[in-house]
């Protein structure tokens, strides 16, 4: 047990130490087992202790990430992803009850209907998470759909422009956590292409 705690204490590999050398003359050389080539390469492969840099970012950068994991908790945002909020872990979603997905719509000219389009960056630049966690603000600032026009306009330049942005909601009623009926559809905000 003390063999043990020396070397932990010591952090040295216990192969890289033999016996202790006896010298057998004045000039410090001895003919015993410590001695000779092979034990100073078994003395070459010490451990060495860490350096204060290597303990310093081992404590920082776990701590780093729990003040944010921290704040994203209190501030209920994913803007830190993926340390942000947890709260879509943290509760079971009701069987019985409905689901609620943001979509994206644009009217294009010449065209009756609006058209449903790929809420995600390659279509309009933005992912639906990054919509969805701040979807009161988008609400209260429609124009910020601009910026989703824009990328779609950059992104697919084959298609026509589109002239509405329009933002919406479907609300699905699940029984026994299956889909029943039909979606609803809700228009959250609309904007006017530029």
């Amino acid at each position: 047990m003390e063999e043990k705690k020396r070397r932990l204490l010591t952090s040295q590999d216990p192969a890289a130490q033999g016996p202790d050398p006896a010298p057998s003359s004045a000039s410090g050389k001895s003919d015993g087992p410590g001695t000779g080539p092979s034990a100073r390469s078994k003395s070459a492969t010490r451990v060495k202790p860490l350096s204060k840099v290597s303990i310093g970012w081992r404590i920082v950068v776990p701590a780093i990430a729990f003040v944010i994991l921290t704040c994203g908790q209190f501030l209920n945002t994913n803007d830190f992803f993926p340390l942000g909020s947890l709260t879509q872990y943290a509760t079971a979603k009701d069987l019985n009850g409905t689901v609620n997905s943001t979509c994206i719509e644009a009217e294009f000219p010449g065209e009756d209907e609006p058209r449903r389009l790929g809420f995600n960056a390659a279509t309009v630049g933005i992912e639906r998470g990054d919509v969805e966690s701040q979807l009161d603000r988008v609400i209260a600032h429609p124009e910020l759909l601009q910026s989703m026009a824009d990328s779609y306009v950059r992104l697919q330049p084959d298609e026509p422009k589109p002239e509405t942005m329009i933002l919406c909601r479907t609300t699905t009623q699940l029984k026994n956590g299956l889909a029943v009926g039909e979606s609803e559809q809700t228009t959250l905000a609309t904007w006017e292409v530029r």
